[in-house]
């Protein structure tokens, strides 16, 4: 966050769209915060400029959003789908493709965000639009690259042929448009470690192309991740969601108070029961 302030557009590479706009991240053991925080990440860097160009100011009409999300079109159809089953029935479109335009439009508007569905798309498209920027990030997230489906913690379950892109369409991307800085997230920390990884193959091919690796926030342990990843999901399916059910007429006005209230209780008996939140200062 502290690096993106510095850009005028940000591009990311995922296999999903991290668009959950989240909740008041104090309420998760310090230990789960960042692991929390994983489903909201393209929320979190449209958020970085707070509306506004990199620039300052506000975003003139027509302009380019300052964050593209690059993610497959299969993948978005499956976001477009689970948006869809979660409106009232009233509410939802029978038809995909309709669906699809929906989630993207709202995407636009509502947050800033540019979806680019690649693929099928190619990701040379992209070479003009960051050339006319004066400074620009790439994000990838490794779950994005077909190759790294066994190295990452949110693997993509029988893609079928075509339906990611491959690390040697990234790279080419990379060589061609040269972004100033790149951030790579979700690989393993085993991968990380093995010297014949595909994420290893992926990080000296970026060494050759004359770039500086530096590593932060790696965890101690794969096992350590997947637990909290686990445990996440946990409080977000048995309790945040009941939560926001019960609330939701309330919510609907705009109080969230109640639902705030509740949620905090309900989270500190929750993790505490699962071994989260206990560090102690030093007496």
């Amino acid at each position: 966050m502290a690096l993106a302030e510095r850009f005028d557009v940000i591009v990311s590479m995922d296999s999903h769209l991290d668009v959950s706009l989240g909740g008041d991240d104090s309420i998760y053991p310090e230990e789960l915060r960042i692991i929390v925080a994983r489903t909201g990440a393209h929320s979190a860097l449209r958020n970085i400029t707070g509306g506004l160009s990199a620039l300052g100011g506000s975003r003139p009409a027509g302009d380019a959003p300052d964050v593209i999300a690059v993610v497959p079109e299969a993948m978005l159809a499956r976001h477009a789908m689970d948006v869809e089953s979660k409106l009232p029935r009233s509410l939802r479109v029978s038809d995909q493709e309709e669906s699809i335009a929906s989630a993207v439009d709202f995407l636009a508007v509502t947050m800033g965000i540019e979806v680019y569905p690649s693929p099928p798309k190619t990701l040379l498209g992209l070479v003009r639009r960051t050339g006319r920027v004066g400074s620009w990030l790439l994000d990838v997230d490794v779950d994005y690259m077909q190759e790294m489906q066994r190295e990452c913690y949110t693997r993509i379950i029988n893609p079928g042929p075509g339906v990611l892109q491959s690390a040697s369409h990234v790279l080419e991307f990379i060589r061609k448009s040269k972004p100033e800085t790149i951030t790579i997230s979700e690989a393993k920390v085993a991968a990380i470690r093995d010297p014949g990884s595909a994420f290893s193959a992926f990080v000296d091919e970026l060494r050759a192309a004359g770039y500086e690796v530096e590593e932060r926030g790696v965890h101690a342990s794969d096992a350590e991740v997947v637990r909290g990843i686990s445990v996440c999901k946990e409080f977000y399916r048995t309790v945040s969601r009941r939560l926001m059910l019960e609330h939701m007429d309330s919510m609907m006005r705009g109080d969230m108070e109640g639902f705030q209230r509740d949620e905090a209780a309900a989270a500190r008996k929750f993790f505490r029961a699962r071994g989260y939140g206990q560090r102690q200062s030093p007496v």
